[in-house]
This record gives structure tokens, sequence and C-alpha cells, in this order.
């Protein structure tokens, strides 16, 4: 093939890797010194991320009901004259979905009661290229309520099998989701971005949204909380007053809620990080000083500069997805700073190295010979962002949310799982950040 046809796709994962190298070494240096990349990427991993996180928007999509397609139309008298495939090739729409099986476009030709039929792009004629009435009993309305001749519409092939395997059913409807998402999975030890979707599709939406959008992380950012209380002398035992709080912020009385609306009276620790309770976190923060809490946020690298407001502790200031879960993998890792990579090393046009991430030192590489059995000694000089005995409380304390709190039912992998739940004001922001004992996501 040539070297075009064997670039990889532009996904979120290259287009992020241009958008970080072309800042480190200049575009005029990225697109034009005949650069080699080494990702990081995990291609079978990011296939398996981003079906994941497509099948639950979609899930939530199709459960509100409402039709809206593409917004997109071609002209109808193209069908009749047959020119209907070029008036197609020209609608910008996303052509990179394969949720299930592959997503092609289409245009709507005859709509009826119990069936409507389609012109379907890149596929050979004789087919029956119709959709039935019970395709879409999801949606609000008939056929007639929601199409019009020459509207462009996604489609799959349903099948008795996943991934477009087994016998053909029917020809089935489908939509980009309204809802968005993003999500991103990391090795805990060395900071390897394995697997990133910054949304739905790429093609429908280039921005980034596990690394672009800034969003408020909610409650899962309570942990720094409890990190710097754990640190301050508390314990996963020690006992909390849940009740109410009132705070003077100067521009009024602030009194923050638990999301029950309830107050639970002297509760431990822990349970206040497996329920999510907000009154014991701020409590919390204000005894061991929102400004010792920023420091942790800004240790861990949540924030560049965070305001020391109490509000705060309740995730209320806004950070990326990649900056939340990079510093949960400190958590993962017992609390030694790794820094996120998306590129294991860049070569130049030479073969040279010009940038390499693992920056640990190889005491032994200079060796000419080893003895037999031995293996290079590697000294990993990474700081330490937090004590050991903390990360392994504040582990076994998620571990709850997990087990019996807020992620409970949700979550169940097999291995045993850590993480914290997420929500922000009228659920605009949902987030789960979880770890097993290498992958963080």
């Amino acid at each position: 093939p040539s070297h075009r046809e064997a670039l990889p796709p532009r996904d979120y994962f290259t287009d992020e890797i241009r958008r970080q190298l072309s800042r480190n070494f200049g575009e005029e240096e990225f697109f034009g010194g005949g650069l080699t990349i080494r990702a990081t990427v995990d291609p079978d991993l990011q296939i398996v991320a981003a079906h994941a996180l497509q099948k639950s928007l979609e899930d939530m999509d199709r459960a509100a009901g409402t039709w809206r397609g593409t917004g997109k139309s071609i002209d109808p008298a193209t069908i009749d004259d047959g020119t209907w495939e070029d008036a197609l090739a020209d609608v910008r729409v996303a052509r990179d979905v394969t949720l299930e099986s592959p997503w092609f476009v289409a245009v709507v030709d005859e709509i009826g009661d119990q069936r409507m039929t389609l012109r379907i792009e890149g596929q050979p004629e004789p087919s029956p290229w119709e959709v039935p009435r019970n395709d879409i009993s999801w949606m609000k309305g008939s056929f007639r309520d929601n199409f019009e001749r020459g509207d462009v519409v996604h489609v799959r092939r349903m099948t008795s099998g996943n991934d477009g395997e087994g016998d053909f059913i029917r020809w089935t409807l489908r939509q980009v989701p309204e809802v968005q998402g993003g999500f991103m999975a990391m090795d805990v030890n060395t900071g390897r971005v394995l697997a990133m979707q910054g949304g739905f599709s790429y093609q429908h939406s280039v921005f980034n949204r596990a690394t672009q959008a800034t969003r408020q992380p909610g409650s899962s950012f309570k942990p720094f909380v409890y990190a710097a209380a754990l640190d301050s002398g508390f314990s996963p035992a020690s006992i909390i007053i849940d009740a109410p709080i009132e705070i003077d912020t100067g521009a009024g009385i602030w009194r923050p809620q638990n999301a029950s609306r309830q107050f639970y009276g002297p509760t431990p620790l822990r349970t206040g990080i497996e329920r999510s309770r907000n009154l014991m976190t701020v409590r919390l923060a204000q005894e061991v000083g929102m400004e010792v809490v920023a420091s942790y946020a800004e240790r861990f690298g949540v924030y560049d500069d965070m305001d020391p407001y109490l509000a705060n502790s309740l995730g209320s200031s806004e950070t990326t997805l990649f900056r939340m879960v990079a510093a949960y993998a400190m958590f993962a890792n017992g609390g030694e700073r790794v820094e996120p990579t998306l590129v294991d090393r860049v070569q130049d046009r030479w073969g040279r190295t010009i940038y390499r991430h693992d920056d640990r030192i190889c005491d032994d590489c200079a060796t000419e010979r080893l003895p037999e059995g031995e293996s290079p000694r590697i000294t990993a000089n990474r700081e330490r962002v937090m004590d050991a005995i903390t990360a392994y409380q504040l582990t076994s304390m998620m571990q709850g949310v997990v087990q019996r709190g807020t992620a409970a039912g949700a979550v169940n992998l097999g291995v045993p799982t850590a993480g914290k739940t997420g929500t922000t004001n009228d659920s605009r922001d949902a987030w789960f950040i979880g770890f097993t004992s290498n992958v963080v996501a």
C-alpha cells in the first residue's frame, strides 16, 4: 500500500497527538520533519472503548424517543433521475461509526404507513432496502411524522449475531445521539494512554471531550479532599458530623445539601465517600483547610491554580477528563507521580530519538555483557505525591464505592475495582472514574 494508505485514520487519538506534539515541536517540524511517532494506543482496546461509550450514549438517546436524524437532506429529484449517490457523497455526515455493525448513509425514498424504503450508499442494488414499522417503535410518531423524501439518514444491518455476524434481519435506522461523552483509559504505572474516545464520532464532532472540554468534576473531586484529610491525621473510621452547615461566602450564606436532602448525624469517613455525602466533605475541607485541599489538587495536576473556596471541595471548579484520570492513576499506583502521555517516543528522519516518555534510568544499559540470568537494573526516579499508606486507605475506601456505595451494581468487573462517581447540579455532567491494579479509566 502507498504511504498515505498505511497511515492510521484521523480520529480523536491521532488528532490529540497532532495537537500536543505540534505544541512541543512547532507545526513546521511536526508536519515537515519526517517524524516517526510511536503512539501508546492499544488498537483492540480503542475499539472496545469507542463501542462501549457509543452504546451507552445511544441507549440514553433512544430512551428519550426523539428522532432528529442528521438534519441534512438532498433534492428528491436526484432519486428519480438516478444521481442520488453523487448527491449523497457530497453530504458531510459521520461515516466512521461501526457500533454493532458499520453505519451506512442512506436517503429516504418512499414513505408508507407500515414501511419506508431507502437508497443506501455503496450497497449493490437488488436487496430489500426498507425499514419496517417495528423498527421505529422506540420513537414518538409515525414514518410520516418524522421523515420526508430526500432526508439523509444513518442505517445499519441488524443481524442475528453480534458485530454484523449471522443472518440478516433488517435495515435499522440509527442517529448520532444529542448527549455526548468522553472516555479514557490509562496504565496506572506509566501514564500511557491506552484508549481515548472524545465523543460519539470524530467525523460528527472533532471536539475532544476527553482533553479539550473543561467540565465540573462534581463529586469525583472528593477523593482529593479525603486524601488531604487522611494525610492530616484522619482515618477511614474517623467520625464526621453529617448535619446542616452554613458558610458565609461574603456574597451571602451558602447552605450546601446532600443529594438526598437529608442529614445523617455522626458518620465514619468511609461511609462519607461511599455515599458521596456533600455536607461531610465540606465540613472535612473546612477542618483540614481549603488551602491544604487546593495544594493536593495542584500536586495531582487536577488544576494549575485552584481557588481555595469551600464550594470547590464539591468539584465546582472546571478541569478535564484527561487530568482527572491521570490524577486517579496516582491513587492507584500507591501515590507515585505519573505523567500522562499518548506517545512513547518520537524519532526524526535519521532515526534519532528526539523524545522519549519513559525517563527511568537504566543503570546497566551501558554494560556490554550482563551475568547470565540477570536483567538490567532500572531506577524509577519518580516523585512521591502522597503517602503510600494514605493511597492504600483511600483505595480501600473507593473500593467501598463500587461494592456498597453509589456505583454498586453498575460496575461488575470480576476483579477488585475502586472508583468514584460524580454528578453535578441537574445531572449536567455525570462521571465515573475507576481503577484496577493496572488500569485507570
